[in-house]
């Protein structure tokens, strides 16, 4: 297995550890992984079993970009639309993704008074910080009403390998339907399938 790289011998010790073959192997298994559609494959059955929406979207300098939508409900979601962008600070998939980027990317791409969108928009750093402090104790992004009113959204990030958000999924529930509904098991749903699709990108967190 030494001359085919798989393993390789550390010198100093004379034990074996896996070679670059391995490596290799792994990162461009990575780099063929259609994440997207493995989202939505996995995202069917939430949008079956919960009356929502649900959203893939990923971010680009302080904005989220909708990559899918699925509804196996009518919809009455006027905020998003695949290619569609969004301010982060007040949607579930955008607090999702920034809770977990450096502190330099809210420096660079946003601008306080954060633009409020509704009376329940957060608007200071302070309320962003606090809001942001609840996703990463919580693992999960609440919004509620923040984007447009009456909408309540619970939403979970995708890690790469490194740690950093590739893109995040939300169950959006329009005016009330969240009361219908256990929202702790809408979370305990939404991080099993977030989960999934993260250890598929080689995120070992």
């Amino acid at each position: 297995m030494v001359g085919y790289g798989i393993l390789e011998q550390v010198p100093s010790t004379k034990k074996y550890r896996l070679g670059m073959t391995l490596f290799t192997l792994g990162n461009l298994a990575l780099s063929r992984i259609d994440i997207r559609s493995e989202a939505r494959e996995r995202c069917f059955p939430l949008a079956q079993k919960y009356p929502a929406t649900i959203h893939l979207a990923t971010q680009s300098m302080g904005e989220v970009i909708y990559l899918d939508k699925i509804d196996c409900s009518q919809s009455l979601i006027n905020a998003s639309s695949v290619g569609r962008k969004a301010p982060m600070h007040c949607t579930g998939v955008g607090k999702a993704q920034l809770a977990y980027l450096p502190e330099s990317y809210i420096d660079t791409y946003l601008t306080f008074p954060l633009k409020k969108m509704t009376d329940a928009t957060i608007t200071t750093r302070e309320q962003l910080e606090e809001s942001l402090s609840e996703v990463r104790r919580e693992g999960v992004a609440i919004e509620r009403g923040e984007i447009e009113d009456g909408l309540t959204c619970v939403a979970a990030p995708i890690f790469q390998k490194d740690g950093l958000p590739e893109m995040a999924i939300s169950l959006s529930f329009p005016y009330g339907r969240i009361g219908s509904v256990n929202e702790e098991d809408v979370k305990k749903d939404l991080l099993a399938c977030t989960r999934e699709l993260s250890a598929r990108l080689g995120y070992r967190g």
